[in-house]
């Protein structure tokens, strides 16, 4: 036979219709035993493989799961933390033989443009979306009837997977504490992470709140998790009449700006100034000295996502609306006790 055996090649070698092959390769019940076994000889007989997709749409699925990354392409592919969150939900749709079509930002500041394409055409069973940014975009899409899960934070009735911030920035601010320090500088994050932000001060604040102490409001200062911003930050917080002995940034890239301004002025880490991040990405652990730092467990946040939409897309409904995965302090080089007065 020349060519690519095809479905009818199949239903004339084993006596059948084309439509009794197509409902064999369907699993459909209605095929009797015997009819099911000669379709499936012929088909080892004549090396027919049916097409995946074509299964897929028989059944009204794609077998492709969407993931909505809501920021620039060059943000997302420079960033460790949204690469491995990328990887623990490739890995979980792999395994569960679905594939993952990603969507960023198609125009800079526009983050509900990461959600658009998907209410297009059916290109996906179900969404995962990570962090809150365009979240009002969301609602178009569930209204077409698309399953989601949110990475991170969302208000209402959204099925959520994120990180224990709270604890994280808690456990940071804690060991900072302990190690004697008093007057630490803060680096909060954009205003479109509010909701992961207002956790993470939260911790700061419950951890001062424990030691019986409070923190400085004017060692707060706001960056956009650039190293740019934790940069700009640093010459806010240095300029202070009593600047911090220890700097808590909510990302690493801020965190890693903090520290080169320091370096460029000639302070020493940790011996004059302690720098702590938060996300524990590579270049945490690369920095000079190594950065102390919160490991949100990325790739099993992105696993994890991806195992309840999957289970959703199976018709079970999650255990509960938020999962919450725990965080876990990196202790490392750049954190010590303040210099002696």
């Amino acid at each position: 036979m020349a060519g690519r055996p095809t479905m009818r090649d199949v239903a004339a070698r084993a006596g059948v219709s084309h439509q009794t092959v197509s409902r064999v390769v369907n699993d459909e019940p209605t095929v009797t035993e015997p009819v099911r076994q000669r379709v499936l000889a012929a088909m080892t007989a004549l090396g027919y493989r049916p097409s995946a997709a074509g299964r897929a749409m028989a059944r009204g699925r794609t077998e492709v799961v969407g993931l909505v990354v809501p920021h620039d392409p060059g943000l997302t592919f420079a960033n460790d933390h949204l690469m491995r969150l990328i990887v623990g939900a490739e890995q979980e749709v792999a395994a569960r033989g679905y594939g993952l079509l990603l969507s960023t930002r198609e125009t800079a500041g526009d983050a509900a443009s990461a959600y658009r394409r998907f209410d297009r055409r059916r290109l996906v069973d179900g969404l995962l979306v990570e962090g809150g940014a365009g979240l009002q975009a969301l609602s178009g899409l569930l209204a077409l009837g698309y399953p989601a899960v949110v990475i991170g934070y969302a208000e209402g009735d959204l099925t959520m997977v994120h990180p224990d911030d709270e604890g994280g920035a808690y456990a940071v601010t804690q060991h900072l504490l302990a190690l004697g320090h008093r007057r630490i500088g803060v680096v909060n994050g954009p205003a479109e992470n509010r909701l992961a932000m207002a956790a993470r001060t939260r911790g700061v604040e419950r951890a001062f709140t424990d030691a019986h102490l409070e923190p400085s409001a004017e060692l707060t200062v706001r960056g956009n998790f650039t190293i740019e911003s934790g940069y700009a930050a640093a010459t806010l917080l240095f300029d202070r009449p009593e600047p911090p002995t220890a700097v808590f940034a909510f990302n690493d890239g801020m965190a890693l700006g903090v520290l080169r301004w320091l370096r460029e002025h000639g302070r020493a880490v940790p011996r004059d100034v302690s720098v702590a991040g938060f996300d524990d990405t590579a270049a945490a652990a690369l920095s000079e000295p190594p950065l102390t730092s919160v490991s949100l467990q990325s790739v099993d946040l992105g696993r994890r996502a991806a195992q309840i939409l999957l289970d959703l897309l199976d018709g079970k409904e999650p255990v509960g609306r938020r999962t919450v995965i725990a965080s876990r302090l990196m202790v490392r080089g750049s954190t010590a006790p303040p210099p002696r007065a």
